[in-house]
């Protein structure tokens, strides 16, 4: 472990004057406790701290949780977590500790804080907190051979008791890259008890406990454990005697268990966390203390089930809470999208399906697990399209993009474009430019699947793309390159009596996923999209979502939207009013770890809005007036709203279509009109006509004209609201 000063500067440049310093134990230890003793010359109110660690923590001052964040457990690269503060403390000594788990790699283990707690009363100053050589660290020992669970945890001891050293803390080496946003944490308690059973005290945990009789143990208001205000659970196990219980969150939970009790102290509480009825996919173990406790676990976890198993506790205790914290980004944008009866409980389920993702980074795979880049990005589109809000992709961009050196992650600049093109943050394009590129030139495996070539290919178009968008032709040159080798290969796969792409060398199977991304990935030549189209339903089908949602944007790209609309209402539209309050949720078992909703869909390529350059900066506006009839939108995008309207009518009976449509900031907006099939149309704009019989008229309003062989688009060169009739 390297140990030396360091005078780091956090990615915040109002916080620069700081002097805290990075540290960890000189022996290397992965679970340690840090405590620093905190004197304040007056009383404070709240506060806030800013944290780094190379892996996830929990914050206690004078044993109650302040706050805590995933770190390392999230992210290979470090951010910056904000913790804000709640609290009263008087003047003189209080304790702060932090609990930590450092990581696997014993040379990368650090943690990091400063902040202050603010004054609150007149004349005195805030009290400043910063991480340093003056703090104590403990080892927290290992658990036990043969325990089990993935993780055992105790209450917390009085910190100022034997075993603390402050000799081995060493300052370490640590350079975060930037700020995960702030998060709002929120209590998700149980709306059911599944199953409630006396067992012997050996159990363990299971979804089928088996009961013992006659009953001694004590466990009065089972209800304190649901959702809802209830007293606490009156509980004591008696001899050789437990409790097994499972509770069922009513859906999956993506946060950091928390268990509340008072009293107990050596009763042992398993906990068991599933997302499927019958199988646990982690197991935690906490052995109570005297007092009141408010537990933290370190990880974050998924579950809807929690199986408890409950023993040793000879005594009365009270368990006044055993419920998930769930940690989100909060965001408060109200886009309204009406395209119909069909999609209103579809776009309705997009606010609670978002913030299950949307923690401090999108949380689809923890290091050390390959990053799901494509993933990611449909998360990034729903919530670029939903809430006009990029910190979160942000965040995650910059926490796991691909080391340059290893060129890995095919398809990141996939993902580095959409996150550019929604926010316009060129400086952050500019900085992960070398990861894009690496991973999209990086040597391909030509004799892999076609999956993962197509997959390659989209990301070496999307970082060709952004080279340009940044000037950077030398770059986009050897992007165009590796397409080039990767388009050949992919063509290669061509099944000319199947009329689809092989999912492997061989020939063989072929699947719709592979098809889709092939599409994505700009593979498909225009006289082969109809025959792929007609030939897809004898294709694999899509195995879950994540799948379902680039088989719809592939076919948009290639103009097969009454195809890519019918996979929409097949895929979500058709489960929408399932039970369960997210995609993931309703799709049960099917639903695999990415579930993601079809909100960019439904924008993008009904409502027809789309950024032109970075930041909407430019936007293009093209209705699909052949598949929706009428619908009313109002869209936030990080240069204002975009609000429209479109009314069309059977082309026998009203020879009419009439368009509303607003813009905000400073945006140059496209506007593409279907002729449909008028041979000649009319086009007037806020009553005035403006193109008649492929002739222009000049009108200020409208900065350009271009007409097409299916579409006419007008350019508006400046922000404003326009009513335009096609007739």
């Amino acid at each position: 472990m390297p140990g030396s000063s360091l005078d780091a500067a956090p990615a915040n440049p109002e916080v620069r004057s700081v002097t805290y310093r990075p540290i960890w134990h000189g022996d290397g230890s992965r679970h340690l406790l840090f405590r620093c003793s905190q004197t304040l010359a007056g009383p404070c109110r709240d506060g806030r701290l800013t944290c780094t660690a190379s892996g996830p923590f929990q914050l206690y001052l004078d044993g109650l949780r302040v706050g805590g964040a995933p770190g390392g457990a999230a992210t290979e690269s470090p951010l910056w977590y904000t913790l804000e503060l709640a609290g009263g403390w008087d003047a003189g000594e209080h304790e702060l500790v932090v609990v930590i788990d450092g990581g696997p790699d014993e040379d990368r283990r650090w943690f990091a804080a400063h902040g202050e707690l603010a004054a609150s009363a007149t004349g005195t100053t805030p009290h400043p907190i910063e991480s340093g050589l003056h703090w104590h660290a403990l080892e927290l020992p290992p658990a036990p051979t043969g325990t089990p669970a993935d993780e055992r945890f105790s209450a917390l001891e009085d910190p100022r008791s034997e075993g603390w050293r402050r000799e081995g803390v060493v300052t370490v080496e640590v350079s975060p890259v930037g700020d995960a946003p702030v998060a709002a944490e929120r209590q998700v308690e149980a709306r059911e008890i599944a199953v409630f059973e006396e067992t012997d005290a050996d159990a363990g945990l299971t979804f089928s406990p088996v009961p013992t009789s006659p009953r001694r143990g004590k466990f009065v208001h089972s209800d304190g454990l649901l959702a809802g205000p209830a007293p606490p659970v009156s509980l004591q196990t008696g001899a050789e005697r437990g409790f097994s219980f499972v509770l069922d969150f009513g859906r999956i939970v993506t946060g950091i268990p928390n268990l509340c009790l008072r009293d107990g102290r050596a009763g042992i509480v398993d906990i068991g966390l599933a997302t499927t009825w019958g199988h646990i996919d982690r197991r935690l173990r906490y052995v109570c203390g005297s007092g009141r406790q408010d537990w933290f676990a370190l990880h974050t976890v998924r579950a809807r089930y929690v199986v408890v198993h409950l023993r040793g506790f000879d005594e009365e205790c009270l368990l006044e809470r055993l419920a998930i914290s769930e940690r989100f980004v909060s965001v408060t944008a109200e886009p309204t999208v009406q395209l119909g009866e069909a999609f209103d409980s579809t776009w309705a389920q997009a606010p609670t399906a978002l913030r299950d993702s949307r923690l401090e980074v999108y949380h689809v795979t923890p290091p050390p697990q390959v990053c799901d880049w494509l993933g990611i990005t449909a998360l990034v589109c729903n919530d670029a399209v939903r809430t006009a809000s990029t910190d979160t992709a942000r965040a995650t961009l910059l926490g796991r993009a691909p080391d340059p050196a290893a060129a890995t992650g095919s398809a990141f600049a996939v993902c580095l474009e959409a996150y550019h093109l929604w926010s316009g943050d060129d400086d952050m394009a500019r900085r992960l430019l070398a990861s894009a590129v690496s991973s999209a030139t990086a040597a391909a495996d030509l004799q892999g699947s076609t999956q993962q070539i197509a997959e390659h290919a989209a990301g070496a178009v999307a970082a060709a793309r952004i080279c340009r968008q940044l000037g950077r032709a030398e770059e986009a040159d050897r992007c165009v390159e590796r397409i080039a080798e990767l388009a050949a290969a992919i063509e290669s796969r061509w099944l000319q009596d199947r009329q689809l792409y092989a999912d492997g060398a061989s020939g063989g199977d072929a699947s719709q996923f592979t098809q889709a991304l092939v599409m994505v990935a700009g593979g498909v030549s225009a006289e082969r999209v109809p025959r792929l189209a007609a030939a897809l339903r004898s294709a694999a089908a899509v195995a879950d979502l994540r799948q379902a949602f680039f088989l719809a944007d592939g076919l948009w790209r290639v103009g097969q939207g009454a195809r890519a609309l019918e996979v929409v209402r097949n895929q979500w539209l058709r489960i929408a009013d399932r039970e369960g309050p997210t995609w993931r949720d309703k799709r049960g078992t099917e639903a695999g770890l990415l579930a993601p909703g079809p909100d960019y869909l439904l924008a993008r390529w009904l409502l027809g809005v789309s950024p032109l350059e970075p930041g909407f900066r430019r936007a293009r506006v093209r209705p699909s007036f052949d598949l929706i009839p009428t619908a009313r939108a109002e869209l936030q995008t990080p240069n204002g709203q975009i609000s429209l309207f479109w009314r069309t009518v059977d082309f026998e009976q009203d020879n009419r279509t009439t368009v509303s449509l607003q813009t905000e900031g400073d945006v140059i907006t496209e506007l593409a009109i279907d002729r449909g099939e008028r041979r000649n149309p009319t086009l007037s704009v806020n009553g005035e006509v403006i193109w008649r019989n492929e002739k222009i008229y000049p009108n200020p309003n409208v900065h350009e004209i271009a007409a097409e062989e299916d579409a006419v688009t007008l350019v508006f060169g400046r922000s404003g609201k326009w009513n335009i009739i096609l007739e």
